[in-house]
């Protein structure tokens, strides 16, 4: 019951969400509006979100009480929202390059990785994004109140 609702909201969502890029300039594929992604992003939703429902209504309903979540799963998603707000929190303060070592440190260990190759891939992570958006995209990203 609780798939068939989840898959109905979504629905819903996506298909308000395409309501809304309908009233952007869509323009055309060589020369794309300001709605024209939107407008893909917003059917593509709608057509995932329709075909997840026929997919919710057409299976048997599960017992009740089996579509608990087991614990390990869980609190791999509780760490991964818990160091997204983190990130989001740390951002504006300490700049790209320190937050996002944080973060890919932080939730790599959470996730079971061993500190070494946690702390070294967090290294990496932000140095080549850094470098990627920063320096060859010229993506303004924030610098911290520590670095202005």
């Amino acid at each position: 019951m609780t798939e068939r609702l989840l898959a109905l909201g979504v629905v819903a969502a996506s298909g308000a969400y395409l309501l809304s890029a309908l009233g952007l300039p869509s323009g055309t594929p060589a020369r794309p509006g300001a709605g024209f992604f939107p407008l893909a992003i917003g059917a593509f939703g709608v057509v995932m979100a329709l075909g997840w429902t026929m997919t919710a209504f057409r299976r048997v309903p599960a017992a009740a009480g089996a579509e608990r979540v087991p614990a390990e799963p869980r609190r791999r998603v509780v760490a991964t929202a818990g160091v997204l707000v983190g990130f989001c929190l740390l951002l504006p303060w300490v700049g790209y390059p320190v937050a996002a070592f944080v973060f890919v440190a932080l939730l790599l260990r959470w996730l079971g990785a061993g500190w070494r190759s946690a702390l070294v891939t967090g290294l990496a992570s932000a140095a080549v994004s850094y470098y990627l958006f920063g320096v060859l995209l010229s993506v303004p990203l924030p610098r911290g109140v520590l670095l202005d």
